[in-house]
């Protein structure tokens, strides 16, 4: 899904350019704010709720949550709706009357969104990862189509950029449907929501400022680093173009290991809050571990890759070499992201999201700091520093969290620190045959080679040294692998 996501940023560097394609963003940063009150907090109470029901069959009270969920979700998004109507001034002048634009073409997802993450969580819960797999795939495909379909034929940068808006929209409808349709094919009810709402709201109220405060972060930077950057001499064309550079092409490069942490933990979740349930601290655990060495090893597998053919990958798939200059400068960035990802995930099975709120915002304060003093010494690089220091901070408080509660010392040590050694040799591998191919091949051969050797020698290191056991990751991939759904709900 994520990598169907990644393709179409693609196709939005390529038809929007780096201007139309800032354009997008920064007004997509503006409507996350108001999107996250009904995407975050909600769901994930309700897959918490629904695995534990899970166990115990209590199909009427997981229909009272989803119940309560639908409701709150859809009051909050009239709330929101008028909220966009009354910030239009505000809006307007800290961005552009374009930038308003699509986000009212952007606007009536949040009514679908409200009503596809009610049901999206319950069979997140259930471990209907099929099912809310074919509603992201659905969504996504039919977004990329309608992309190459309208980007294409837009008549300018602004004109495409609205578009995006629209097919956005129209493309929610699809997971919203598909979503529902598997809900009740499971059996699964909607009763009165009477007595619900108060456990509701209060599980899913530390989680939902957590990433409420996420997305009112991307307006304020989408505002200050252009900003800043004018200051450091830069015109208002180009602060916008770098700051489209940054996180329309080298930021989704570096999210693109998420694609697997992100499956990895939608499937863990569920599982660790049956642990919770039934009170098996052991299997937790080991869940624990296992999930944040595999995180560990897949983000670092990308960083060699980046690392070594940086530049070459930027100019080969978006035609614009600072994003891959960016993404070299970055790479080591994937790590903290990967365990911040798949920390807070477990945080909020076993009943500690108050804690990943509270990490998160210590974490967010430096990121502002850094947003203000940073780039005027080190231009759009900033961005990517006071990022790293942020979800560094916020990670490493998330995993001491997590070594207090279990009673786990030393819970990420060695295999970070071997991970951390075997990445020098891996890129050194990686940026030399980049050097020595790039003379005498096409770019895409230089690129495919120069990753598949540095990441296989990465690899390779990891296996020898026994950092990570093959038939331990493997066991752990398959949870995410919709063969093995596909064949377990054949055979139910």
């Amino acid at each position: 899904m994520r990598v169907i996501g990644f393709f179409m940023r693609v196709v939005l560097s390529r038809e929007l350019g780096a201007e139309g394609l800032g354009m997008y963003q920064i007004a997509l940063s503006f409507f996350y704010v108001f999107l996250t009150v009904v995407s975050s907090g909600l769901p994930t109470t309700i897959s918490h709720l629904s695995a534990k029901y899970k166990v115990t069959g209590d199909k009427e009270n997981e229909g009272k949550s989803v119940s309560a969920s639908l409701v709150l979700g859809l009051a909050f998004s009239v709330i929101l709706e008028i909220l966009i109507f009354c910030f239009k001034p505000f809006i307007i002048n800290a961005t552009s009357t374009e930038c308003f634009t699509i986000i009212l073409c952007l606007s009536p997802s949040i009514f679908i969104t409200a009503i596809y993450m009610s049901f999206r969580g319950a069979l997140w819960g259930r471990q209907k990862h099929f099912a809310n797999g074919l509603a992201e795939i659905g969504e996504q495909s039919i977004r990329f189509l309608l992309f190459v379909i309208f980007l294409t034929t837009a008549k300018s940068p602004v004109v495409g950029a609205i578009r995006a808006g629209c097919c956005y929209t129209i493309s929610c409808l699809v997971s919203m449907c598909i979503a529902i349709f598997f809900y009740f094919k499971n059996g699964s009810v909607l009763k009165s929501p009477k007595g619900m709402f108060k456990k509701v709201f209060r599980s899913s109220f530390p989680v939902t400022m957590l990433h409420l405060l996420s997305s009112i972060l991307q307006p304020i930077i989408a505002v200050v680093i252009p900003y800043k950057l004018q200051c450091a001499g830069y015109t208002e064309k180009e602060a916008v173009g770098l700051f489209g550079i940054v996180t329309g092409m080298t930021i989704p490069l570096l999210s693109l290991p998420s694609a697997v942490v992100g499956a990895y933990s939608t499937a863990l979740m569920p599982e660790i809050s049956e642990s919770v349930a039934i009170n098996d601290k052991e299997k937790l655990k080991s869940q624990i571990k296992t999930a944040l060495s595999l995180t560990m090893f897949v983000e670092f597998c990308f960083v060699p890759m980046y690392i070594g053919a940086g530049q070459e990958i930027g100019s080969l798939l978006f035609n614009n070499t600072t994003s891959g200059y960016l993404l070299s400068k970055a790479s080591l960035m994937m790590v903290p992201m990967g365990i911040n990802e798949i920390s807070q995930a477990i945080l909020n099975s076993t009943d500690m999201q108050t804690k990943g709120f509270v990490n998160y915002l210590i974490g967010s304060v430096f990121l502002i700091v850094s947003l203000f003093i940073l780039p005027q010494y080190f231009g759009i690089d900033a961005m990517i520093f006071g990022t790293a220091i942020s979800i560094t901070i916020s990670s490493v408080l998330n995993v001491v969290a997590l070594s207090k509660k279990l009673k786990i010392k030393g819970i990420i040590i060695k295999p970070l620190v071997l991970m951390s050694l075997f990445v020098l040799p891996a890129s050194m591998l990686g940026h030399s045959l980049t050097q020595l191919l790039k003379y005498v091949m096409p770019q895409f051969f230089v690129v495919a080679i120069s990753c598949a050797s540095s990441m296989l020698f990465f690899v390779l290191l990891c296996i020898i040294f026994d950092v990570i056991k093959i038939s331990t990751m493997l066991s752990s991939l398959k949870k995410f692998r919709y063969a093995r759904i596909m064949k377990k709900k054949k055979n139910a």
